[in-house]
């Protein structure tokens, strides 16, 4: 029996995050926090994250163009970075969604075979 170490579970949910971070974005603009909520509650708590996890991911898809950023000030003295998806960015979503399509399609028909 594989022993899936709990880190191991970890690194296969952040790898998820780009899409779903892409995603997001593709219905409209949002900050780091709205993100983490938003993933929290869409997939119903299969998937949590951290701002401190979500942003390696953010600025990794910032450095490649595939989503910008816009500081806004909200309130008095506190900024807020938006973030929006670049044409870019709406490609590769369609590129990990179909990645992800095909691998969660495969290992469906693996799982129910006798």
């Amino acid at each position: 029996m594989i022993n899936m170490r709990s880190n191991d579970q970890g690194t296969y949910r952040r790898g998820l995050l780009p899409l779903a971070v892409l995603s997001l974005l593709k219905n409209g603009e949002k900050y780091g926090y709205e993100l983490v909520q938003d993933i929290n509650r869409y997939t119903d708590g299969a998937i949590t994250t951290q701002e401190g996890s979500l942003y390696p991911v953010l600025y990794k898809l910032l450095e490649e163009g595939h989503i910008a950023d816009e500081r806004r000030l909200v309130g008095k003295r506190m900024m807020r970075v938006y973030y929006h998806i670049q044409p870019s960015g709406e490609e590769l979503r369609k590129q990990l969604e179909a990645e992800y399509r095909s691998v969660t399609a495969g290992m469906f028909k693996l799982i129910e075979t006798e």
